[in-house]
């Protein structure tokens, strides 16, 4: 039967486009509702289809484990070695990621024609520019399936419990690190916004952050903690347990991040601030739930770089803090 399809998904290799991708798998289960759904997913990131109860199989991808055309050829036979898929879709645009679907030998494989990689898809199409990532992916579905596919914004579920304790009187998240350097809001404005915080509610501050970015928020913790303890998660959860940490929170208050994404899947209102990167495709796609906030007339902005020029990201720091809180207020004021 074409609903019971053996579907194979090439999952992105970062937090937050792995979450935004959530909307495409669902959209695909809804098309093919008896359709196997099965997942390649990078390593590290394997405990976000706890969020995904939709998803049947999941294949770890190590880049370390399985690197150059070799690797991809490994771990595409490794694959075809198990299971014959009918539909390979692959949602990063990348030219490896390609070669590896190539070599599961997947009846149809199904991607953007990026990188020159088009001679390895059975069905490639063109990428339309400055797209949201979300629908990035859609196009892809839209695509092959010549009409437009309905769609839900990136959606993770709590099936299970999690045992984990925070104060029961409340908490705000504060997330500072992202994964380039010039998205790291600066301890001097996270110290800030911390102060700010604590001025106007009751909440507890919880530091949330991934085990190499420790020392970075050690240093925010520990120029408040006379004055404005807080409590440090950073390097201290695993994806299920800052999973729960999000879902929980009064509010989050985050530089553009994976963790900003995760928690607007979750449906946790979360305030933005935005330096580089192209809002436009980067925002939360929740969009009654959060509140972006961006510095416009900088001679830099905007800006794609890695690397701040000036040294300071002072598109980040310069954002005023009555912005934020400000913002913070109109979400907690919409109610739970």
């Amino acid at each position: 039967m074409e609903n019971s399809l053996k579907i194979l998904v090439k999952l992105p290799n970062k937090l937050g486009d792995t979450i935004m991708a959530s909307s495409f798998l669902r959209a695909i289960k809804n098309y093919y509702p008896e359709s196997r759904l099965d997942v390649i997913i990078a390593k590290g990131l394997t405990d976000l289809v706890f969020f995904m109860p939709y998803i049947d199989h999941v294949y770890e991808f190590s880049k370390k484990k399985y690197s150059g055309v070799s690797g991809n050829y490994k771990f595409g036979k490794m694959i075809s070695g198990k299971e014959r898929y009918d539909l390979f879709f692959c949602l990063p645009f990348s030219f490896s990621a390609a070669l590896a679907g190539f070599f599961t030998s997947s009846n149809k494989r199904i991607g953007h024609n990026t990188e020159h990689r088009g001679f390895l898809f059975t069905h490639k199409y063109k990428l339309p520019p400055e797209l949201h990532v979300v629908e990035d992916y859609m196009n892809l579905l839209d695509n092959y399936f010549g009409e437009k596919v309905e769609f839900e914004p990136p959606k993770l579920e709590f099936e299970n419990p999690v045992d984990y304790e925070l104060p029961n009187r409340g908490y705000i998240i504060l997330n500072v690190c992202s994964g380039p350097p010039s998205r790291f809001i600066p301890i001097t404005k996270a110290v800030q916004i911390i102060k700010a915080s604590k001025e106007k509610y009751p909440y507890d501050i919880v530091l949330t952050g991934a085990p190499f970015e420790k020392d970075y928020i050690n240093e925010i913790e520990n120029q408040v903690k006379t004055d404005y303890p807080v409590i440090n998660l950073a390097g201290k959860t695993s994806i299920i347990e800052l999973g729960w940490v999000l879902k929980n929170a009064k509010v989050m208050i985050t530089t553009d991040s994976g963790n900003a994404h995760f928690a607007n899947a979750l449906g946790t209102k979360t305030v933005v601030l935005f330096g580089a990167g192209l809002q436009s495709r980067c925002n939360p796609y929740n969009k009654d739930i959060f509140r972006p906030l961006q510095l416009t007339n900088l001679d830099c902005v905007p800006c794609r770089s890695e690397h701040c020029k000036y040294n300071d990201n002072r598109c980040l720091a310069n954002i005023e803090n009555n912005q934020i809180i400000k913002s913070m207020e109109e979400l907690l004021k919409g109610g739970d």
